[in-house]
């Protein structure tokens, strides 16, 4: 806003200084202006809360819909929130522009029928470092200057485009963190393919008894899997007590980043991260796990580990011994198999199933691909997200590089007097738009880091915790699309220089 204001109050300088001479005060000159100002103001105001009170509404539900079922949907429309908007978007613009207005109008009468000076070049640092200027081509030290010299458009143009990136960013972690997030659970922590429930406890001989019916089982950890409220002195959670009769070594990979962690001592416990962030709790605090029974195991944690899907409170039968006085039986158990292709789980799984104390079978696999389908949907979101990150770097990018344009006609015209080109002129010209760029991506990577983390940190789902994590290539993509917006812009004016004509440009302007 600034920056357009201002270029329109000196594209009007004449008109100004016309209006000063027929004696119209400073104020009602201004009040022209920041009418127009307020007015584009407040219809782009109600543009935004249509998109933002209906259209991003409706993409977003539509979304969630197909993840889980919900049967009404009402648009509601927050008038604080749209009036506070509308306010805070009134004041920048009309402030900037103002400014704009003051800025001129405190000129003599005579200097506004003049064309306002160009901007004074100065000395740049880069000039003081003899050996590196000495280096620069000619071009190359006219583009430095010139990014210093408009300083207003290089902090905007930085701004925007690290918003444009920022916001890809943002889009493209948030499909990471939360649709992957069954993929990092079963390929980094979840190491077995399925869940067998029995329906009696399963001792020695009975274990033995299911391992001998089926061949197709490589290894098998027998637990008990039962409910349990985890409580403090100020929360409670409904939890998965895990008490395995062995180590969970090749079954879960229990680690706190790159920290391994080992299995509990008796009278200690190992919580999982969403838990204990739910808790209130880390390591060396106690909590009470309680059963249905309202028996209660006082257990002080021993480590916070790694996990994205469910609740786990994980303690040895020497915990349960000694505090409840018996081990409860074991009636679960997770099972890795020979052959871990997709066919032959399944085929394990129904063998395994059609056992007399088998009553249900959990492959996992099955549940990586359901949560994938419904998590799909949040390509949607990225979309959305792109789309607005595109159409802020267009618009900045194409109303600053017009108004560089605008500010330096005279300029580009004498250099294609001088011989130059159509592709070295708009060389001469992009040149510092891409440098703008380059520099605007390097401040968004950081700034979308932020961003992606606090918006991940305000999505709360029982019994799932969303990783932090861009990969790579969302890091790839997003410095991509801000090249290829900036590339639309450049296209786009490339045709703009061309048609600046070089007779009308150089004009006596006075």
């Amino acid at each position: 806003a600034t920056t357009t204001m201002t270029r329109m109050v000196d594209e009007n300088r004449l008109q100004l200084g016309t209006l000063k001479a027929l004696g119209y005060s400073n104020a009602k000159i201004a009040g022209k202006y920041l009418f127009y100002a307020l007015s584009a103001s407040v219809l782009g105001s109600i543009v935004g809360m249509v998109i933002g009170f209906v259209v991003f509404p409706l993409i977003i539900w539509y979304a969630y819909q197909m993840i889980f079922s919900m049967s009404t949907f009402t648009l509601h429309f927050y008038p604080g929130m749209a009036a506070a908007s509308v306010a805070i978007s009134a004041a920048v613009i009309g402030f900037a522009t103002w400014s704009a207005c003051r800025a001129s109008l405190k000129e003599k009468t005579a200097a506004l029928l003049l064309p306002r000076a160009p901007v004074a070049g100065k000395r740049i640092f880069l000039e003081y470092i003899t050996p590196l200027w000495q280096h620069m081509s000619f071009s190359q030290k006219t583009t430095a200057r010139n990014l210093f010299r408009y300083k207003k458009r290089f902090f905007m143009t930085v701004l925007g485009v690290a918003g444009c990136t920022a916001l890809l960013l943002t889009g493209f972690g948030i499909k990471d963190s939360i649709a992957n997030v069954v993929d990092y659970q079963y390929a980094e922590i979840t190491r077995y393919d399925c869940t067998v429930s029995f329906t009696e406890t399963m001792d020695a001989q009975k274990q033995s008894d299911f391992l001998a019916e089926s061949p197709a089982v490589q290894s098998a950890l027998f637990l008990y899997d039962g409910s349990v409220t985890a409580e403090t002195a100020s929360a409670a959670k409904t939890v998965s007590l895990l008490v395995p009769e062995g180590s969970l070594d090749g079954f879960m990979d229990l680690h706190s980043g790159a920290e391994k962690l080992t299995m509990p001592a008796a009278g200690e416990t190992l919580l999982n991260n969403a838990l204990a962030e739910a808790l209130g709790v880390g390591v060396g605090d106690t909590v009470t796990l309680r059963d249905g029974d309202m028996r209660a195991l006082t257990v002080t944690v021993a480590g916070v580990f790694d996990n994205y899907v469910s609740n786990y409170a994980i303690v040895t039968p020497e915990t349960c011994q000694s505090q409840w006085g018996s081990v409860p039986g074991s009636k679960t158990a997770f099972v890795s198999v020979n052959d871990t292709t997709d066919d032959a789980i399944h085929a394990a799984s129904a063998q395994m199933l059609d056992l007399a104390n088998v009553s249900a079978v959990t492959v996992n696999i099955d549940i990586r691909d359901r949560v994938a389908t419904m998590m799909s949907v949040l390509d949607y979101i990225v979309w959305m997200v792109t789309v607005c990150a595109g159409a802020l770097a267009f618009i900045v990018l194409y109303n600053l590089t017009n108004i560089n344009i605008n500010e330096r006609i005279r300029e580009i015209a004498t250099i294609k007097v001088l011989g130059f080109y159509p592709s070295e002129t708009a060389s001469y010209v992009f040149r510092e738009n891409n440098t703008l760029v380059f520099l605007g991506m390097l401040l968004g990577l950081p700034l979308g880091k932020w961003l992606h983390a606090y918006v991940i940190s305000q999505i709360k789902v029982d019994m799932i915790a969303f990783d932090v994590r861009i990969a790579p290539m969302s890091v790839v993509y997003s410095l991509l699309l801000t090249v290829l917006f900036a590339a639309i812009v450049d296209f786009v004016m490339y045709f703009r220089l061309r048609r600046i004509s070089m007779a009308e440009s150089l004009k006596s302007i006075e």
